[in-house]
C-alpha cells in the first residue's frame, strides 16, 4: 500500500501541473504550487537519495507500490505523463526550488502541441536539471517477475499488474544506466 507521504506528494505534484498548464507563467498561484511540491519532496529525500516515479498509462508506481488506477488525480498525472512517452522520471537529492518550477512547467506542456514528445528528447534534457531526470518509455529491457502462485487463466492481479509496471520503471532506469556506461 501507497504510503500516506508519497501519496500527498503525487497529489501536490498533479495539482501543482494542472495549475502549470492553465496559468500563464508569473502568475502567483504557480509560486505557491511549485512550494508545494518542493516541500513535499524536499521531506521525501531526507531519508532516500532518490524518488524514482515510474509511468504507466493509467497509474503511477513509486518506491514499487503502484497508485490506485482509478485514483482521479493520479490517473490524469499518469495519463499526462504516459502522453509525453515518459517510462519515468527521478528526483534526487539537492533538487533546487528552480528545477522543480522548470520540470513542473516543462511536464505541464500538452504532449499533443508539441513537436516531439518529452520522452523522445530524454537526451537533450539530461544536461538541463542536475536532480532530475526524465526516462524515455521503453520496451527493450522489461523483464516479467516469475511468480510460483497459481496463475490466473483472464485475469491479471492487482499485484501482477504492479510487478508489470516495477519492471517497466526498472527498465527505463537501466537503459539510463547503459548508455552512461557506453
Amino acid at each position: 500500500m501507497l504510503s500516506r507521504e508519497l501519496a500527498d506528494f503525487l497529489v501536490e505534484l498533479s495539482i501543482a501541473m494542472h495549475k502549470h498548464a492553465i496559468y500563464p507563467p508569473g502568475h502567483p498561484l504557480l509560486e505557491g504550487a511549485v512550494d508545494a511540491v518542493a516541500r513535499k519532496i524536499w521531506s521525501l529525500l531526507v531519508d532516500r537519495p532518490a524518488l524514482a516515479i515510474g509511468v504507466a498509462r493509467r497509474q503511477l508506481v513509486i518506491e514499487g507500490v503502484a497508485t490506485d488506477p482509478n485514483h482521479p488525480l493520479l490517473q490524469e498525472l499518469a495519463q499526462k505523463l504516459h502522453r509525453h512517452h515518459l517510462g519515468a522520471l527521478k528526483c534526487t537529492r539537492g533538487v533546487e526550488r528552480s528545477e522543480i518550477a522548470e520540470v513542473l512547467a516543462t511536464l505541464a506542456m500538452d504532449a499533443g502541441r508539441m513537436e516531439r514528445p518529452l520522452g523522445l528528447m530524454t537526451d537533450e534534457l539530461a544536461g538541463k536539471w542536475n536532480h532530475v531526470r526524465l526516462y524515455a518509455l521503453t520496451y527493450d529491457r522489461l523483464e516479467l517477475l516469475d511468480d510460483d502462485s497459481p496463475k490466473q487463466e483472464n485475469k491479471m492481479s492487482l499485484g501482477r499488474a504492479a510487478q508489470l509496471w516495477v519492471g517497466l520503471a526498472r527498465a527505463a532506469l537501466a537503459a539510463e544506466r547503459l548508455r552512461r556506461v557506453a
